[in-house]
């Protein structure tokens, strides 16, 4: 159900959670990705995180760029077809941190290893050299989480020069590349959440004997938000007031996908901004699964 809030001045957004309504919004051109300030103070407050987080060389990552922004559907494309070449070929299992993926999932290995081993991993298929450890990590983690840090929180990591230093880092690792910046930066969060909640599930009786599209159905983690802005005026059956520019839309996806368990959503498939590593994600992370699996099986034996 959707919810409006609307106060004069200081915020207007609505709030969508059901899939045909998530759907519904995000195929009207009238809404679209932009950072550009508009609406009340709460509406360019969060904007202006959005921005100081996820702004580079004065360009938003990828995810961010709106549907009419130069170039982005060529990338888009491009992107994709390279992530399906990777999958068709599985070019993970020559990476040194898939090993540790697996032995993490089937808790041969700290749970702590998870993400700096997928932040390298995804590193991995834009740079031959990327380099991902630790501090990495926690850099991406901060920055990830930054847009929705208490306002002290994140005015401290401001003046504290925490997230100058996690950007650079970030952008260093990543030699400046867009895309390599978030895979590693904002993507690689939803992989490890899902291969925790695999490591999780590997840890319950009967779990080696799921299907493994029940596996992915349980594990799969995607977005919590996906953020619109307004751009002309409409009026929807999804809210009650009529929208107006600089209202901000709040796409609930991950909530919409718990309550669906859409597959096709979380991934936002048949969407002009849809994951271009969906089969990708899914086809590394059955890879692990099923590894990791084996290797618990093996490990059973031996004792």
């Amino acid at each position: 159900m959707a919810r409006r809030v609307h106060i004069p001045g200081l915020i207007s957004l609505l709030e969508v959670t059901d899939p045909r309504e998530i759907r519904l919004l995000d195929g009207d051109s009238r809404l679209d990705r932009s950072l550009a300030p508009g609406g009340g103070v709460i509406n360019r407050l969060r904007l202006a995180r959005l921005r100081r987080a996820f702004v580079f060389d004065a360009e938003p990552l990828p995810a961010l760029l709106g549907r009419e922004a130069q170039g982005r559907e060529s990338r888009h494309a491009e992107l994709e077809r390279r992530l399906d070449e990777c999958a068709e070929a599985s070019s993970w299992r020559q990476d040194p941190a898939f090993k540790t993926l697996v032995e993490a999932v089937a808790r041969q290995a700290e749970a702590e290893a998870l993400g700096p081993a997928a932040q390298g991993l995804l590193g991995r298929r834009f740079r031959d050299g990327y380099h991902a450890d630790e501090a990495t990590f926690a850099a991406a983690r901060r920055l990830n989480d930054y847009p929705r840090v208490n306002a002290p929180r994140a005015l401290l990591q401001r003046l504290s020069g925490r997230l100058r230093r996690d950007r650079r880092l970030l952008h260093e690792r990543a030699q400046g590349d867009p895309m390599t910046l978030h895979a590693t930066g904002v993507a690689v969060h939803n992989l490890v959440g899902a291969l925790e909640a695999m490591r999780s599930l590997a840890g319950t009786p009967g779990a080696s004997a799921l299907p493994r599209a029940a596996v992915l159905a349980r594990c799969l983690s995607v977005p919590e938000t996906l953020l619109r802005q307004v751009q002309v005026p409409l009026s929807t059956p999804c809210s009650p007031r009529r929208l107006v520019p600089g209202d901000l839309v709040l796409l609930r996806l991950a909530e919409g996908v718990r309550s669906s368990g859409d597959r096709d959503l979380a991934f936002m498939a048949d969407s002009w901004g849809r994951c271009p590593a969906q089969r990708f994600i899914l086809a590394l992370l059955t890879d692990i699964w099923e590894q990791a699996v084996a290797a618990s099986r093996s490990g059973e034996g031996g004792r």
